[in-house]
């Protein structure tokens, strides 16, 4: 743990911040003092239920056949070999927001513990409220992509990050429940960030969302079309759509969705 804080401190060598550290932009500003209340928003959803897993446990797919593996080529990366990759760039978990796409990710190998090291980085005991702790553990999700070819990959991917997200969030010292806000955004962002698609063959019409995070809890959606050069693109591509203003994460699901600051699509 404590050569885990160092590397933490010593932040990554390579990727800087698109805000100013500490400065009005950065989504980690502002929290310098407690409200009364803040662990007590409107938490209303007890981990301990088991109704909570219920429908991302009944999208699970437990055994392949031997029909959709040869279908697909899927290759099922041993744990060994995620962590030995993933030991190989300690620096990208340097540092939050810094982002993964996984082109081709299965049913979540990667991304699963990419979300783990992400994870260590945040702890109930740095966060002065629960609206910041929950704000963090969505930048983590919202900082991970994955892309697969298989509906039902992509289901267990969204299920398997759903459950490592709210593990953490059951085994962090909480004696809060997660608030409705934050479990809506949080199924939001993992809708939009693992998606169906084919990066070899039809990348240019693949969409993702990039969330950039801002003070106050607060996210601003941008789209664009994914993996897509910018010499390849045709004579009528339009302007990036993304929301006018950054959007509080429990109001995500009430906010328009695409919204243009320049021209609609």
């Amino acid at each position: 743990m404590a050569e885990e804080a160092q590397h933490r401190s010593r932040g990554s060598t390579w990727w800087t911040p698109p805000w100013s550290t500490r400065g009005d932009e950065d989504p980690d500003a502002g929290w310098d003092a407690e409200p009364a209340d803040a662990w007590h928003l409107d938490a209303d959803v007890d981990l301990g239920d088991p109704s909570v897993f219920e429908e991302l446990e009944a999208n699970i797919t437990q055994v392949r056949s031997r029909d959709r593996v040869r279908d697909l080529a899927e290759v099922f990366t041993h744990q060994r070999e995620v962590d030995a990759i993933l030991d190989q760039i300690p620096d990208a978990f340097a540092e939050l927001d810094i982002k993964f796409l996984e082109p081709a990710a299965g049913s979540g190998n990667f991304l699963v513990e990419i979300l783990r090291r992400k994870l260590r980085l945040i702890r109930k005991s740095d966060c002065v409220s629960q609206e910041q702790y929950e704000h963090r553990l969505l930048r983590a999700i919202a900082s991970i992509y994955g892309i697969d070819i298989s509906n039902e990959n992509v289901t267990e991917a969204r299920a398997r990050m759903a459950h490592t997200l709210l593990g953490h969030y059951a085994t962090d010292g909480n004696t809060v429940e997660p608030t409705g806000g934050f479990l809506a955004a949080a199924g939001l962002i993992l809708g939009n960030n693992i998606v169906v698609g084919d990066t070899l063959t039809q990348a240019h019409d693949i969409e993702l969302c990039d969330w950039r995070p801002h003070p106050g809890a607060r996210f601003q959606r941008v789209w664009s079309h994914a993996l897509v050069p910018v010499d390849q693109r045709g004579l009528l591509w339009e302007e990036r759509v993304q929301d006018p203003e950054p959007v509080h994460y429990t109001k995500l699901i009430g906010a328009d969705d695409h919204q243009s600051t320049g021209a609609g699509r």
